[in-house]
């Protein structure tokens, strides 16, 4: 916001000069008389040019330094020509042309040059005002004064004023920035959490599954199928590099498939393409997690895994033909498909549904962008 803010007072400055300058210029020709216009109509043109000038100048925000030189230079000079640029019967020095530009000169230097810089500015165009009158007409410049004067204070007000908005501006950073810092707070700690579920969800899928097998007593597991899913669980487990490419999805659906006892008829679609990576784990994770559960709870050997493209979605569907349940009366304490089904893919912008009712199996749906 600051920055905008002081871009706009170098904008707004370089356009009242412009306009305001120039305008006053056209009009001191028209207001002499005619003996005088041509010198008159000199000084004008050299003030609107310079006006353009320092226009294009002020813009560029190249060498300021040297464009204050040269300017206040220029306005003292002008203001010293009032015995040739104001008409003798223009006998009040606050209806002079060059006491309007004066004002717009002094006024914006508070706006590009604040502080010191811009209140000696206001105070050399002041003086030289003032000079100028005495000059042109020694008896009067005690009525000129209260202008002068009154031109001080006009520069102080603008000065505050700019401060006022600046101070407002660099509150709203400020106020952006806390903004901004307690996003990424935020943004971390859901990133945290996001892994802490993730982890828990593998955990789940690897290796409680595999004590959950082994554990069940007359369970008929030969010895090394389970040392086989062990030895899968903590590859899994295992800390890997963070992939962030695209994989075929298909072959790493076949891998996951393959590690399952059940027997899994596969629908896949040749045109699926590859899947970001993230998006990829999380559907064959999902998936080995749905087979899991047809093993366990679903009293049949088989199970159906369809892939195919809908529009830009990757939708991969498991299905299974066995006692199938009542979602809604699946117990608070029993989150297999909750955390690492629907929630897996909901932290990859996907998502997952569960259809099933006693004795008719169960479906679920997976899509990955959400549909």
């Amino acid at each position: 916001m600051e920055l905008e803010f002081l871009g706009f007072t170098r904008t707004m400055s370089g356009w009242l000069r412009l306009v305001v300058v120039s305008a006053c210029a056209v009009l001191a020709v028209a207001a002499m008389p005619v003996a005088g216009i041509p010198l008159t109509a000199v000084f004008a043109a050299v003030t609107i040019a310079w006006s353009v000038a320092y226009f294009r100048w002020v813009r560029s925000g190249r060498n300021i330094r040297l464009l204050t030189a040269v300017d206040l230079t220029l306005v003292t000079g002008l203001c010293l020509t009032q015995a040739y640029t104001v008409p003798a019967s223009q006998d009040r020095h606050g209806d002079t042309w060059i006491l309007v530009t004066v004002s717009i000169v002094a006024v914006g230097y508070q706006m590009t040059h604040p502080g010191v810089a811009g209140a000696l500015a206001a105070l050399l165009v002041a003086g030289a005002d003032l000079a100028g009158v005495v000059l042109d007409r020694p008896a009067t410049w005690g009525a000129a004064l209260p202008n002068v004067l009154w031109l001080l204070v006009q520069s102080a007000l603008s000065h505050t004023f700019y401060r006022l908005l600046l101070r407002r501006s660099r509150a709203a950073d400020s106020a952006a920035a806390s903004a901004a810092a307690a996003r990424l707070g935020w943004q971390v700690a859901e990133a945290r959490r996001t892994a802490e579920r993730e982890h828990l969800a593998t955990l789940h899928d690897t290796a409680c599954a595999t004590l959950l097998m082994a554990s069940v007593p007359g369970s008929r597991i030969r010895p090394e199928v389970l040392r086989a899913q062990a030895r899968r669980d903590l590859e899994r487990l295992a800390p890997e590099r963070r992939r962030m490419d695209d994989v075929v999805l298909t072959e790493l659906l076949a891998e996951e498939i393959a590690s399952h006892a059940l027997r899994v008829l596969v629908r896949g679609d040749a045109g699926l393409g590859p899947v970001w990576w993230p998006a990829a784990a999380a559907l064959r994770d999902s998936v080995g997690e749905s087979l899991r559960n047809v093993a366990r709870h679903a009293g049949v050997r088989t199970a159906e895994v369809s892939v195919r493209r809908v529009g830009h979605r990757a939708v991969v569907i498991v299905q299974d033909r066995g006692r199938g349940f009542d979602p809604a009366a699946v117990p608070a304490h029993r989150q297999g498909l909750a955390r690492s089904v629907i929630g897996r893919m909901h932290t990859v912008g996907g998502r997952a549904t569960v259809e099933s009712r006693p004795g008719e199996g169960t479906v679920v749906r997976l899509e990955w962008p959400r549909g």
